[in-house]
């Protein structure tokens, strides 16, 4: 909020008055004006002015009158009385009656009142931008309370927060890796694609390693306003600034002797990366407000999705941060290069949505599993994820999931893959494999499988006799 986008009313009922208090003022703010209390409290309704300056002898309501009234609009804006008399009973009015912050006498000086205005102006706008402040950091912290909601509530779900599921030498690799970092302090950085599982690596490191008892404090770098970094990572004190009205824990305080998983680090402001870089340096942190340092224990993991070498080189991350970060490095194969995990993965979902969704499956038809193997998951593992959920939501209760609760997009991909020739032959292999999935799901029943994929009965018929004429 910068002082020009700021706005007066001014009022007054002489003419000649308002010229000049808007001459006085213009340059600096935007002006409204009116000639009565009545005409600027309508004003008052329709715009959300940050001030009032209002005289305070004028037919109708009073200037005192005005700004109490303007209270119940306007509660925030900056009140100041102008009036050519000086009598105490006025001054104590417009102060307990109109809650002025101003009271100045006439005749002023056009330098005294933009003076007086632009101290309180000013006030107005500290006042403001502290509220601003202190909402975003109260919705940060509601957000990093639901998120430990979420992810202790996902962790019971999978029955042990370091669960993993997986049958393929890539992974059975990867894992005998991080087994060799468990027991050690060591800085982890795990790479990968965007849903490949990194945080599910980084609390299986947690969960094997001395600090299993404490704390693992997952922050996702990119997701924190710039301005605030520092109250979010340090914690404040209480009076540091308008709203801190206790003491809080910053992310490292809060994993003081256990493990901050610092969520796609490439992501991070040069800011951020300026004050992370210290705390892996020197172990202590300087909460906002504070004079003295405090001394945290904290094993960091970080993640990316990016090629942070490759950042260095293009001066968009700091090469000394990388080297502290990049102590043991290791590297999540997308889903797509280890396809024997695909059935596992989808056998752990379906029983945890199952769970979930309080609707028995009877497991996976063998056309989904195989449609489901052929995909090549661009999402990873969260795509599957999510993707399996759907079709339980999808699926008859006592019934296995069938080939036509996949998505469309999943088996036309699938199709199309496997399929050679023409676009025409690919499409009409799609239409086969569609009429022939559905068939089947609906026991050979061609009205309820014509219903389902929005064709006539006889489209159905017309297509079998084409398909055993081949």
């Amino acid at each position: 909020m910068t002082q020009a986008t700021l706005s007066l009313l001014i009022v007054d009922d002489e003419p000649a008055n308002l010229q000049k208090l808007k001459r006085t003022l213009m340059k600096d703010y935007q002006v409204l004006q009116a000639r009565s209390g009545d005409e600027a409290l309508e004003i008052l309704k329709e715009h959300a002015v940050a001030g009032i300056i209002t005289d305070q002898r004028m037919p109708g309501l009073s200037g005192v009158e005005l700004l109490r009234e303007s209270l119940k609009i306007l509660p925030d804006a900056v009140r100041i009385i102008l009036t050519g008399f000086t009598q105490v009973d006025d001054m104590m009015d417009a102060i307990n009656k109109g809650h002025a912050h101003r009271y100045i006498t006439k005749p002023w000086e056009p330098q005294e009142l933009r003076q007086v205005v632009a101290q309180e102006m000013e006030r107005y706008r500290l006042t403001k931008e502290n509220e601003r402040l202190n909402d975003k950091l109260k919705m940060a912290n509601r957000q990093l309370r639901s998120e430990n909601i979420r992810l202790k509530e996902e962790m019971q779900a999978l029955k042990g927060s370091s669960s993993l599921i997986y049958e393929s030498g890539p992974m059975d690799e990867l894992i005998k890796m991080l087994d060799r970092v468990v027991g050690t302090d060591s800085t982890v950085l795990i790479q990968g694609e965007t849903g490949t599982g990194k945080e599910l690596l980084a609390r299986y490191i947690h969960d094997h390693s001395n600090r299993a008892g404490k704390d693992f404090v997952p922050v996702n770098c990119g997701a924190i306003p710039a301005d605030l970094v520092e109250s979010s990572f340090f914690g404040h004190k209480k009076g540091a600034f308008t709203g801190a009205v206790e003491d809080a824990k910053g992310y490292f305080e809060t994993a003081h002797q256990g493990t901050l998983f610092l969520d796609e680090i490439g992501d991070a402001s040069v800011d951020l990366q300026v004050k992370l870089l210290r705390v892996l340096q020197e172990g202590e942190i300087y909460p906002v407000g504070s004079r003295a340092p405090l001394q945290v224990d904290v094993r960091v993991i970080g993640s990316t999705n990016r090629n942070l070498s490759s950042m260095v080189e293009k001066g968009k991350f700091r090469q000394d941060l990388f080297f502290r970060l990049n102590v043991f490095s290791v590297h999540v194969p997308p889903l797509r290069a280890r396809p024997e995990d695909v059935v596992p993965l989808a056998q752990h979902f379906l029983e945890r949505f199952s769970a979930k969704l309080n609707k028995q499956v009877d497991g996976f038809a063998e056309e989904a599993l195989q449609v489901l193997q052929d995909y090549s998951w661009p999402g990873n593992v969260r795509e599957l994820e999510n993707e399996v959920e759907r079709m339980v939501i999808l699926a008859d209760a006592g019934q296995p999931l069938s080939a036509s609760t996949v998505s469309e997009r999943i088996r036309y991909h699938t199709a199309s893959s496997s399929s050679q020739g023409s676009l025409k032959d690919q499409v009409a292999a799609l239409e086969r494999r569609l009429i022939l999935e559905s068939l089947k799901e609906h026991k050979n029943n061609k009205s309820r499988a014509a219903s389902a994929l929005g064709v006539s009965r006889q489209t159905i018929i017309s297509k079998l006799k084409e398909y055993e004429a081949r």
